[in-house]
């Protein structure tokens, strides 16, 4: 079993995530609304700057929270 994403709403979408959409990004569980934004995230991380970016303030928001 995966642990907990760290976010709630698809940074692309803006819709809830799934569960099952999940990957993980600099050491977290970070999900999706579907299964082609997840698998697009992963497979090309360098080059979505918008999604990194929300996932980014997540995490330093928990770092310093």
């Amino acid at each position: 079993m995966k642990n907990q994403p760290i976010n709630k709403i698809c940074p692309r979408s803006g819709k809830p995530i799934v569960l099952e959409c999940q990957t993980e990004y600099r050491g977290q569980t970070v999900a999706f609304c579907n299964p082609g934004c997840r698998d697009d995230f992963a497979a090309h991380v360098d080059e979505r700057p918008k999604d990194r970016a929300y996932f980014d303030a997540i995490i330093d928001e928990g770092a310093s929270g």
